[in-house]
C-alpha cells in the first residue's frame, strides 16, 4: 500500500513541477516585459537559465513584490520535497 502511496506523492511533484515551472517562466518573461521591453523578453528568451535566476530576484528587490521568487523558487522546492519523499516511500532513492 504504501508504495501506491508514493507513487502518488511523486505524481504530485511531477505536476507541481510543470505548473510552477510553467507559471514562474510566465510571471520572469512578464517581469523581464516591464523592465527591458519587448526586445528585452527577446533576449530573456534566449538567456532562459539566467532570466528564471535573475527576475524574479528583480521584481522583489526593485519592486518589493516577493510573489514570483515565491512561486519560482517555492514551488521547485515543494515538487523537489514531494518527489524526495515520494521516492522515500516506495524506496527508489537507492
Amino acid at each position: 500500500m504504501s508504495s501506491g502511496l508514493g507513487g502518488v506523492v511523486k505524481v504530485a511533484g511531477y505536476v507541481a513541477w510543470i505548473i510552477f515551472g510553467i507559471w514562474g517562466f510566465l510571471l520572469d518573461l512578464a517581469i523581464v516585459n516591464q523592465a527591458a521591453g519587448f526586445w528585452g523578453v527577446v533576449v530573456g528568451f534566449f538567456l532562459l537559465t539566467m532570466t528564471f535566476v535573475a527576475a524574479p530576484w528583480y521584481a522583489g528587490v526593485a519592486w518589493g513584490n516577493w510573489f514570483p521568487l515565491l512561486i519560482c523558487y517555492g514551488g521547485g522546492i515543494a515538487a523537489t520535497i514531494l518527489v524526495a519523499g515520494g521516492s522515500a516511500i516506495t524506496g527508489d532513492d537507492k
